[in-house]
């Protein structure tokens, strides 16, 4: 059996195209035809309008027509005309009186007669302009008609301008002509364009039969689907060029390849590319993940970024953090404790006893302050550890930290990542204020946490006495990169919106410059087993 002999690339694209030209010209060719002849007719109707418009408010027109009229004025018009037909290309320009009488005509001899066609001409005397084509001395014809106005507004005569049918296809045939030409040049520049097209198809193709590239295609997908980092690739319009089945997975939402990526993705994912070639951490949805992206060199057609979502890890170890955090509050007041208990028993042995009851007061308000206030409100350990870490955090920048009366949070069946994304929310919360209170004269901050039982939300509010912000920022502190405080800052009030945001939550701004800021959230828990 004899193997069927494929056709080459090459030769079929130029069959394809050649096919393709000759349709199209020929397709072209005819509809042109109908258009030109339209498109002439609508010029022809222009040019007569303007003409006629142009020539009713000429003063040679109007002075021939006037009441007072001399024999000079009504000869005037008559050489106007002439001109006017030779200067713009038409075949006739007349001037009618009231009476419908020529004052002006190709053919002298009808000057001083009336009109052939009255009834065509009359409406223009009741003000209306309008077109007509009709049989007249000429021929059939197009012709515009437009009325002439005295100096007091009134009608005193017709203008009719217009050109013969006969004019007007010779017109036509001549905007034809080119077509003819244009559809075999069309035909050359095909012929030429197919050959160069193969030949630059085969060479983008790096030579390659289509079931070579197919081959190489499937590898190419199955290496991409086999990494364990999301690939996303994206042109320089932001149309997404691939994508791998990772990616699909970490952001489900990301589309399909010849899409437009959403514009939120692009701002968090790609705007990397502008800082260095190394990794960073970016915050989307509330998920928190590590890329790197790039340009694409060759060609540079737009950029590509590998992702790894590292929210679990990353709240496994805030989570320990905040466990070592209070365990290191509890080591530190312990420590601190029994130094004041030496201090006592140093006063009783020296029989200081005055300054033993100074003491005593001073220490139990101080435990109460710290440690077993904190622990009286919260009674989840890892966010009273917390808490307490960042109150010794607020006074060693001298800042006064306080858990409000009201604060309270029971001991709730919640998971760890619920735990990790209240740690996060309160410690940016903490940072900025700690921040906005650095050169006040009042440094304070004040903290309200509190469990809504019926909402089953955890309402949170902090207040400082900072420099404040103006009202139009409010909307800007929450994207990612948006800071007042420089460069690789704004992303701790973006990460707490995102949270907020995906748990359906609310949050809301009040600030003053140099007076303070007031932030209200509302973050509702998933309790376990509710």
């Amino acid at each position: 059996m004899h193997r069927i002999k494929k056709v080459p690339l090459q030769l079929i694209i130029i069959a394809i195209v050649l096919l393709a030209t000759v349709i199209s010209l020929g397709t072209t060719g005819i509809l042109l035809q109908q258009v030109i002849e339209s498109n002439e007719r609508q010029i022809i109707n222009i040019r007569l309008k303007n003409i006629a418009q142009m020539a009713a408010k000429d003063s040679t027109v109007v002075n021939s027509l006037s009441s007072g009229a001399s024999q000079a004025d009504r000869s005037a018009v008559q050489s106007y005309a002439q001109r006017l037909t030779k200067s713009e290309n038409i075949d006739f320009v007349v001037v009618l009186n009231s009476d419908l009488v020529r004052l002006s005509h190709p053919n002298v001899k009808q000057i001083g007669k009336k009109f052939s066609s009255p009834r065509d001409a009359a409406p223009t005397l009741r003000g209306q302009s309008h077109f007509s084509k009709k049989m007249g001395i000429l021929g059939l014809g197009y012709r515009y008609f437009v009325p002439v106005y005295s100096d007091t507004h009134n009608i005193i005569g017709v203008v009719s301008v217009g050109l013969t049918e006969d004019t007007i296809s010779q017109s036509i045939k001549t905007a034809r002509r080119p077509i003819l030409m244009g559809l075999i040049i069309g035909l050359l520049i095909g012929i030429i364009g197919s050959i160069l097209l193969a030949k630059r198809l085969k060479k983008v193709l790096l030579n390659m039969e289509p079931h070579v590239i197919a081959k190489k295609l499937v590898e190419k997908n199955t290496i991409e689907n086999s990494m364990m980092e999301g690939l996303l690739v994206i042109d320089d319009d932001h149309t997404i060029i691939a994508t791998n089945s990772m990616a699909n997975q970490l952001l489900p939402d990301i589309g399909h390849v010849g899409d437009k990526l959403a514009v939120a993705i692009y701002q968090t994912f790609f705007t990397v590319i502008s800082r260095d070639n190394n990794t960073h951490r970016v915050v989307f949805n509330a998920r928190e993940y590590l890329c790197s992206a790039a340009k694409l060199t060759y060609p540079e057609v737009g950029a590509l970024v590998l992702f790894r979502d590292i929210t679990d890890l990353k709240e496994i170890v805030e989570e320990l953090d905040g466990t070592k955090q209070y365990a290191q509050a509890l080591r530190a007041q312990t420590h601190e404790f029994m130094n004041k208990l030496q201090a006592i028993s140093g006063l009783i042995e020296l029989n200081k006893y005055d300054q033993v009851m100074a003491l005593i007061p001073q220490l139990t308000n101080d435990y109460h302050q710290n440690v077993g206030y904190v622990t009286s409100h919260i009674k989840m350990p890892v966010i009273a550890g917390f808490l307490i870490g960042k109150i010794n955090y607020a006074k060693e920048h001298e800042v006064s930290l306080i858990l409000r009366e009201t604060s309270s949070m029971p001991e709730l069946s919640i998971s760890g990542k619920e735990i990790t994304n209240v740690i996060k929310i309160v410690g940016n919360l903490i940072d900025n204020a700690v921040d906005a209170v650095a050169f006040q004269n009042t440094q304070t901050i004040d903290l309200l946490i509190q469990y809504d039982e019926d909402g089953r939300a955890l309402i949170i509010e902090i207040i400082d006495s900072g420099i404040g912000m103006p009202i139009e920022q409010y909307d800007l502190i929450l994207s990612a990169g948006f800071s007042t405080k420089g460069a690789h800052r704004g992303y701790g009030l973006a990460t707490i919106n995102d949270i907020i945001m995906a748990h359906q939550g609310f949050i809301d701004i009040n600030s003053e410059p140099n007076k303070g800021t007031r932030i209200y959230i509302e973050y509702p828990l998933e309790i376990r087993g509710a």
